[in-house]
């Protein structure tokens, strides 16, 4: 009996067999088809991933242009020293004063006063105190 289920087994595992062998194309078909399957899915997400890269790059090309355009509105307003003479000249009246209205000023430092008015500190009890022997 065990022979027979032997034989039965081997019987059907060869029909198996040869109905598999005999379906190579469709395999080989089914396995070309998976392939190009897995390659789609791959290109897919990489192009997904470019397409995410563009658009943080057109992020951040609006952002420099909002800084660019901030940036020339800030450099029309500055004005050259050359166009605020010219303006003050023309417009306001003003002009280079002339060798008799120049003055120096002496930009020597000056003596500290050792005077304890002139103290921050001891200033207010000096005041107290004086209020105290004025009368």
């Amino acid at each position: 009996m065990a022979k027979r289920l032997t034989k039965i087994s081997n019987k059907s595992y060869n029909i198996y067999r040869n109905r598999l062998l005999n379906n190579r194309p469709f395999i080989f078909t089914m396995g070309i088809v998976i392939i190009i399957f897995a390659a789609v899915i791959i290109l897919y997400s990489q192009v997904a991933g470019l397409d995410r890269e563009i658009l943080k790059q057109k992020a951040e090309i609006e952002e420099l242009n909002k800084t660019k355009t901030t940036l020339v509105g800030d450099i029309k307003a500055v004005k050259s020293s050359a166009q605020i003479a010219e303006e003050a000249m023309y417009k306001l009246g003003m002009v280079y004063p002339s060798e008799d209205q120049i003055v120096y000023i002496d930009s020597g430092e000056e003596k500290k006063v050792g005077d304890i008015n002139y103290n921050v500190f001891l200033s207010p009890i000096v005041s107290v105190l004086r209020s105290f022997t004025r009368d």
